[in-house]
């Protein structure tokens, strides 16, 4: 009976094949690339929501009635609930208003409202903002 010692079981040299490389290369970079995407989300802070009037349309007149649209805009990374955007119509001192909510704003998102007004937004002043949102 012949037997082995632990050093001669050392002094075998074991050769790896082409695909348990391939295989360790592949399960290497996939563990860079998680810890790498682990630090990131680490060390990144997501901006605080802020939706804003980003851009008010082209007034268009049906059957005596003037339709303003409005892209709202998130310009933040979190989520904005509850967006109140108020319109303010003012012509000779006389100011008609008109308000709308927008359920949620995700961060980035663009919503497209529009407002209607029984008098042509050209003849004064039309102001359109946020008034305020809610943190979902």
């Amino acid at each position: 009976m012949t037997r082995q010692t632990s050093t001669s079981k050392r002094a075998q040299h074991v050769v790896r094949t082409r695909p348990e490389w391939v295989t360790f290369g592949v399960s290497a970079l996939i563990l860079v690339v998680v810890v790498g995407l682990l630090v990131v989300r680490v060390f990144h802070t997501d901006a605080a929501a802020a939706p804003v009037v980003d851009r008010p349309g082209a007034v268009n007149e049906v059957s005596g009635q003037f339709f303003v649209p409005v892209e709202i805009v998130n310009r933040g990374d979190l989520g904005a609930a509850e967006v109140q955007v108020v319109a303010e119509l003012t012509i000779d001192g006389h100011t008609a208003s008109s308000d709308q909510v927008v359920d949620f704003l995700g961060g980035g998102e663009t919503q497209e409202l529009t407002f209607v007004f029984a008098e042509n937004p050209a003849d004064g002043e039309l102001v359109i903002t946020v008034s305020g949102f809610a943190e979902p």
